[in-house]
This record gives structure tokens, C-alpha cells and sequence, in this order.
């Protein structure tokens, strides 16, 4: 079974009170009576703690509006809150610095080994702008295996069913539903304990990552012009809303079996757990095979993305991940995986890097119909028919994808295009026409009017949203030859990759329009 990164849920979670609020959970009304102090937290400062948790939870439990200057102004409140959270909760533990990772590799390697893991010519190491990564030690040829990880070295959902906060996990509605979360959740419970099966590959992982809740206001204000502002914006406010649920959660839960989690937890904890996740998470099968599994593949999640084909599969019989060669590497060069096709801007709020050379790009334009317009309901029965829209009435705007390369414009599109330019006659005879498919085709017949009205429309849209970037291409691309921080320089490189196909959009749009 072929097996790729996935993009994570985690920023999805949108709490159901009324469903928390009738949990059969062990709680107390009042989480402070015979409540020991969170570790190194006087009461004062718990008190105070569990103030700012409930006004972070507030701030970010209020639906996201269609502006964008209101939710950056609620996001800059709620990351002045979890400023002063992260303050408070200074003393507990975190993750070890990054600086002892390289003496936790061997340690780590051997631990591998000794539970059943197979190893090629490769091995772990550090490298610069790359960090932690795997290294052919000799000549790699493609299709050559890597390693074979066995499933019991894997931090799963079923491991954090199995571990002793199962109970837990089973019984909140959020965690039970959500196996990604819980995995976070089980990650943490491991972190915190120092005789934990899983000690010498936590030991490797990172200390932070590059996912947008890393990010400082001004650094998400990069993004401002892009599609991905506003995904970052929900992604860091899901993210908080997720922790001051859990903080209160666990607060209030007297179990003996959390003491770990309850005393530790905190947003720099959670974040680092959930960023964990977010980046290296991948599916498996269940044990039984029927079906498939949130996992952490220890070592394979060391291998930075480049792409080319797939080369891991899941061994059934064996119960083990095998990595494979997708081509020839020289003894020194740095593995490579495919982690699968994603767009840059997926890359980015998903994993925390962006590559340029992405030739699985594409930007989300989105376009929709007028509800002043007396031909909406005609235009949406054309949709319908096209199989564009399923439901009965559109409620919003629809969102297609411009593709990078030489064709932005896909069949969808462009069928979209014309039918949104089309007058009543043209509407009624495609409605009627049992060669409609044809709309999603270049060569099809339609009036040099409607065309044209179709390619102006889409150039005319692609120019306003590339004029919604505070800075022009040839700027940005002088901007990479400064030094840039990292998370600048990403910001750089996803915008340069969006106005790229803006750019190569209207280059489009301009030739189809007939003369």
C-alpha cells in the first residue's frame, strides 16, 4: 500500500459546547477546590492562568467574519493573550533544545535497530537550512531500500488508544472523534514521561517548527495579499481555541491517569505537539486492515520532501513501513521522499516550508453569481447539469484552482467562465443542448461575445488580486537575494509562487481574447 504525508485536521476542530457540556467526564464545578497547584505555579499565578485561558477561549470562539481587517485585529488580541499565557506558564516543561538532537542520534539509531528495524546505507544527521535529515552513506541506487521501520516503533492512533490515557481519549468527544489530535495529545503524554517506550525518537524531534503558530504577528502580516493569510489566521486561532478547551478539560478532570498531562500541559507544549503531528503524520492500515490509521513513522519522518515518484509502501504481511530509493543518490547526498501533490500554499500552513519549483501548484480563485442577477437560477441549473455544484442553492462563492504552467484555466473553469458571461438566449440553448459537456472544452462552438467577456472577466479578476500584494514580483525576488529570517523568506517564496501564476493567468486570458 503506497503511503504519503497527509495534510492535517487538526486546525479544523470546531468545538460543539453543547455536546462538551454534556461529556460524562469526572469533574469538578470548581477545578481550584483540592486542585493541586500546576507544577511551579503559585495559586496567584493559576488564578490568573486560568483567567487568561478563559478570555483566550472567548477571543477565539467567535465565527470568523468575511472581513479580514476584523479577524486580523481579533488575531493580534488573542496573541497578545497567549503572549502573557506563555509567561505564566514559563516553568513547565518544554521541549529540550535543539542542540542536544545530534547526541540523541545514536541513542536513537540503536533503538531502531534493536526493535526490528532494517537499515540501508543511510543514516541520520544535521544539516544546515535542512536540520535533521537522512544522508546516503554510501552510493544509493533507485529502488534500493532505505529502511523498513516495523509498526510496533510507531506512535499511532491505536498506541494512544492502547497507552494509559486511553480511557481519556475515549471518553471526550473531541479526542475520540478527532485521532490526529489525540495522537498530539498522546505525544505528550509520552514527552512528559522520561521512561516512555518511545524516549530515544522523541529525543530527535525537533524543539519548534516552522507551521504559522511559530509565526510572530508581523511575520503572518507577510502574507497579507495572499489566500494563505487568512488560512493562517484560522489556523492559529483553531490551534488556541484547542488548547484553552484542553487546558480547562484537564484542569477539571480529577483522573490520577493525567496527573502527568494536567500538571504540564501548556500552549508552547500543545503547539510543538500538534506542529509534531501536522508535519509528519502519515495513514496506515489498522491492524485488523480495515481500515487506515494516523502514525508517526520514526526515521522515515526525517526524510525532507523533493519531488519525483512514491517510494514507501506499507508491508501487510510483514507490518512494516518500507522505504525505497525514487532514484540514484551519491554517498554523502541528502534522501529525499516524495511527500505527495500539494500546493505551495498546502506546503506552507501544512508543513512549514514552500518549494518554489512546485509543479503541482495552483492558486484558489474564488468566483461565485450575483444574487441580484436575474439569471443566477438559470446559471446555477447549468452548473448542476455540468456537475460543477451538487446542491440545490449556492450559498457562496464557488472556489476552482489556476494551475501553474502554460494551462492555469481547467475545464471547470472555464465552462464556469462562459456560462457566467452567457445572456439568456445563450443560457437557454446550453441548457437544452445535450452537448454541454462541450462548454468545458476550448473548442466548442460559444459566441466570440461571450468569449471574450469570459477571458476579459478572468484577466480583469487575476489583475485585481495580484494587485492586492503590498509588493510586485520583481520586488520579492529582490528580496530573497537580502537575508531574510527563515519564516521571511518562506512568506517571499509563497507569494512569488502565487503572483507567478496570476502573472502567467492574465499572459493567458490576453491571448484567448479574439480580436
Amino acid at each position: 500500500m503506497p503511503l504519503t504525508t497527509i495534510r492535517s485536521g487538526l486546525a479544523c476542530l470546531h468545538l460543539n459546547f453543547e455536546m462538551v457540556k454534556n461529556r460524562k467526564a469526572n469533574k469538578s464545578s470548581n477545578p481550584n477546590v483540592n486542585e493541586p497547584c500546576k507544577r511551579g505555579l503559585s495559586r496567584a499565578k493559576r488564578d490568573t492562568l486560568n483567567r487568561k485561558v478563559e478570555e483566550l477561549l472567548q477571543k477565539c470562539s467567535s465565527a470568523s467574519s468575511l472581513n479580514s481587517a476584523i479577524d486580523w485585529e481579533k488575531y493580534n488580541e488573542s496573541w497578545d493573550v497567549l503572549v502573557s499565557i506563555c509567561e505564566l506558564e514559563k516553568t513547565n516543561v518544554e521541549k529540550s533544545p535543539s542542540a542536544s538532537r545530534t547526541a540523541a542520534f545514536e541513542p536513537f539509531m540503536e533503538w531502531l535497530q534493536s526493535h526490528g528495524a532494517e537499515m540501508g546505507d543511510v543514516k541520520l544527521v544535521e544539516l544546515p537550512f535542512y536540520g535533521c535529515c537522512v544522508q546516503a552513506s554510501g552510493q544509493v541506487v533507485k529502488s534500493d531500500r532505505l529502511f523498513s521501520i516495523p509498526q510496533k516503533l510507531m506512535l499511532t492512533s491505536e498506541t494512544a488508544k492502547a497507552s494509559n490515557i486511553g480511557s481519556f481519549i475515549e471518553n471526550d468527544p473531541i479526542l475520540s472523534q478527532m485521532p490526529n489530535v489525540a495522537l498530539a495529545f498522546h505525544i505528550l503524554n509520552e514527552m512528559y514521561d522520561s521512561n516512555s517506550f518511545w524516549s530515544p525518537y522523541l529525543n530527535t524531534l525537533p524543539s519548534s517548527y516552522d507551521t504559522v503558530m511559530y509565526y510572530t504577528p508581523k511575520e503572518i502580516e507577510l502574507l497579507k495579499g495572499s489566500p494563505a493569510f487568512d488560512d493562517a489566521l484560522k489556523m492559529c486561532k483553531n490551534i488556541a481555541r484547542q488548547y484553552s478547551y484542553f487546558y480547562s478539560l484537564l484542569q477539571k478532570n480529577k483522573d490520577p491517569v493525567i496527573s502527568n498531562l494536567r500538571a504540564n500541559f501548556s500552549y508552547t507544549d500543545y503547539r510543538w505537539a500538534v506542529s509534531t503531528v501536522m508535519t509528519r503524520q502519515n495513514l496506515i492500515p489498522s491492524k485488523d486492515g480495515t481500515s487506515q490509521m494516523n502514525a508517526l513513522i520514526p526515521l522515515w519522518d526525517f526524510c525532507n520532501h523533493q519531488e519525483g515518484e512514491f517510494s514507501t509502501d506499507f508491508d501487510g504481511e510483514s507490518q512494516r513501513s518500507v522505504c525505497q530509493a525514487n532514484r540514484d543518490f551519491g554517498a554523502g547526498e541528502q534522501v529525499f521522499i516524495f511527500y505527495g501533490q500539494r500546493t505551495c500554499a498546502e506546503q506552507f500552513i501544512h508543513n512549514g516550508f514552500v518549494d518554489i519549483n512546485n509543479s503541482y501548484d495552483a492558486f484558489p480563485l474564488k468566483i461565485g453569481l450575483s444574487k441580484s442577477d436575474p439569471l443566477a437560477c438559470d446559471r446555477e441549473a447549468l452548473l448542476r447539469k455540468l456537475n460543477i455544484i451538487a446542491e440545490e442553492k449556492l450559498s457562496g462563492p464557488l472556489t476552482f484552482q489556476l494551475s501553474v504552467g502554460t494551462q492555469p484555466v481547467d475545464g471547470k473553469l472555464l465552462a464556469f467562465l462562459r456560462l457566467f458571461s452567457m445572456t439568456k438566449d445563450s443560457l437557454q440553448y446550453w441548457l437544452q443542448s445535450e452537448n454541454r459537456s462541450n462548454l468545458m472544452h476550448e473548442e466548442c462552438g460559444i459566441d466570440t461575445e461571450v468569449e471574450n467577456k469570459s477571458w476579459s472577466f478572468l484577466k480583469a479578476r487575476s489583475q485585481l488580486l495580484l494587485n492586492m500584494y503590498p509588493t510586485t514580483k520583481d520586488e520579492d525576488s529582490k528580496l530573497l537575494e537580502s537575508d531574510l529570517s527563515q519564516h521571511h523568506r518562506t512568506c517571499v517564496l509563497l507569494r512569488l509562487a502565487e503572483k507567478r501564476i496570476l502573472l502567467s493567468t492574465i499572459e493567458y486570458a490576453t491571448h484567448k481574447i479574439r480580436k
